[in-house]
C-alpha cells in the first residue's frame, strides 16, 4: 500500500471517531506493529494513558501497520504525515548517528549478568542517556522536526531457522536475518551472511528459502506467526538486544503547540508506553518459547563454547562501532560514551532488581527520568 493510500485511510478512520469535547485534539500515531504484539498492546495503553491524564481533552489514535510503515516512520513523521511515530532509528544511521551507537552498544548485555533483567536496565540506561546525557541525540531528532520522548527494548535475540543451529559453528554459511549493523558484523564473524530485512518480512523470507535464520527476540515468533515456519531455535546466539527504539516520537510542530499539561501528558504516556513495550517483550518470552514447544520446534541451548564465542567477539566488536561510529559517521563524542554508557548501565542494573511488574518499571523510569523533564521548555 502507497504512503498516499494509508495517509487516506487514516483520514478516514478519523473521521469515524466518536465526536470529542470542543477543543478537545486527536492525535495520530503511526506504530508498524501488529496490534496483539508487544508495541501494539502498549500503544493501546500509551493512548488510554494520554487521554485519562488530560480528561479527553488530547487523546491519541493508534495505526497498527497502516498510516505509515517501519521504514516511512522517520521520513512521514518529519513531513507531519503523522502525529506521533515508532521510529527505528537503524533505519537510517546518518540521520540519527549519535542515537544509533547507543543501540549498536547492546551487545554490552552479553558480558554482565544473565538474570533476565538485562531488558530492564538497557531501557532505563538508554532512555536516561538520551534525555540527559546526550544533547547530540535530541538535536539529531529535532532536525528531523521530531521530539523524542521514549524507547524501549526487546528481549535478547535468539536465532529462528529453518534448520538446525547448534553450535555457533553451525552458522557457517547460513543466510541470516540481521536487525542492524552490529547484528551483520556478527553473523559475518561467523561465516553467516547477516541480510538485513523488516522483522515483517521474515516470515515470507523463511518459507520460500531466502533465510536459513532470523535474529530475533522470542516473542515474534508469535507476533509474526513464525511458529509456522521456524523448525529449530537457539536462544542467546547473538545475544544483545534490539533498543534502536523511537517509540512516541511526536512531530515537532505538533509538540510545540501543545500545552504544558498536554506536553506532560504525553511525557507520562510515553513512559507507560517505554515501560509497556520492554515488560511486554519479558512476559511473552516464556509464552513465546512454551509455543514454540508445543509446535515440535527444537530448541538448542548453546554450549559454552558457542557463548565464550559470543563474549570474544562482543568484546572486540565494541571497539570496531565505535571506530565505525566515529569515522564514518562523525560522531565526535564516541569516546566518552562508550566509557560512559556502561556505568550507566550498571546503574540501572542495581535499580531494576527486584522490578516486577509494568507498574514498578514505569514507576522507576518517572521517578529516575521523566519527573525530571520540563514540560515547559523540553523540545521548544
Amino acid at each position: 500500500m502507497t504512503t498516499a493510500l494509508r495517509a487516506l485511510g487514516a483520514g478516514i478512520s478519523l473521521a469515524l471517531l466518536p465526536t470529542l469535547s470542543a477543543g478537545a485534539e486527536t492525535l495520530n500515531y503511526a506504530y508498524g506493529y501488529p496490534e496483539s504484539s508487544a508495541v501494539g498492546l502498549a500503544a493501546v495503553r500509551f493512548a488510554d494513558e494520554v487521554s485519562q491524564k488530560t480528561g479527553g481533552e488530547l487523546t491519541v489514535q493508534p495505526f497498527s501497520m497502516s498510516l505509515l510503515s517501519l521504514s516511512e516512520t522517520g521520513p512521514g513523521l518529519r513531513d507531519g504525515m503523522a502525529d506521533i511515530g515508532y521510529v527505528l532509528t537503524p533505519y537510517y544511521s546518518a540521520e540519527y548517528a549519535t542515537s544509533l551507537f547507543l543501540h549498536e552498544l547492546n551487545p554490552l548485555v552479553n558480558l554482565g549478568p544473565q538474570d533476565g533483567t538485562a531488558p530492564l536496565a538497557y531501557t532505563g540506561a538508554i532512555l536516561e542517556y538520551t534525555l540527559t546525557k546526550c544533547p547530540e541525540c535530541l538535536s539529531e531528532f529535532a532536525a528531523q522536526n521530531q521530539v523524542y520522548t521514549g524507547g524501549g527494548v526487546t528481549t535478547l535475540y535468539g536465532l529462528q531457522c529453518t534448520q538446525p543451529v547448534a553450535s555457533i559453528a553451525d552458522l557457517k554459511g547460513k543466510r541470516v536475518r540481521t536487525a542492524g549493523a552490529g547484528f551483520v558484523r556478527f553473523a559475518e564473524h561467523f561465516g553467516a551472511v547477516g541480510v538485513p530485512l523488516p522483522v515483517n518480512e521474515v516470515y515470507e523470507a523463511l518459507s520460500q528459502g531466502v533465510l536459513d535464520c532470523a535474529m530475533l527476540s522470542a516473542p515474534e515468533l508469535t507476533n509474526y506467526n513464525l511458529t509456522d515456519v521456524v523448525t529449530d531455535i537457539t536462544p542467546n546466539i547473538p545475544g544483545g538486544l534490539f533498543a534502536g527504539v523511537a517509540s512516541t516520537n511526536v512531530n515537532r510542530d505538533v509538540w510545540q503547540r501543545l500545552t504544558v499539561e498536554e506536553r506532560e501528558a504525553v511525557l507520562w504516556g510515553a513512559s507507560q508506553m517505554t515501560a509497556g513495550i520492554t515488560w511486554n517483550f519479558v512476559t511473552q518470552e516464556a509464552e513465546a518459547m512454551a509455543a514454540a514447544e508445543a509446535k515440535g520446534i527444537s530448541i538448542h541451548q548453546p554450549d559454552e563454547a558457542s557463548q565464550a564465542s559470543v563474549r570474544e567477539f562482543v568484546e572486540a566488536d565494541l571497539q570496531t562501532a565505535a571506530a565505525i561510529f566515529r569515522d564514518t559517521y562523525g560522531v565526535a563524542r564516541v569516546d566518552e560514551i562508550a566509557a560512559d554508557f556502561p556505568q550507566m548501565l550498571e546503574k540501572w542494573r542495581g535499580l531494576v532488581s527486584g522490578v516486577d511488574s509494568h507498574d514498578a518499571l514505569q514507576k522507576l523510569l518517572w521517578d529516575q527520568v521523566y519527573s525530571k523533564i520540563d514540560p515547559a521548555t523540553y523540545g521548544l
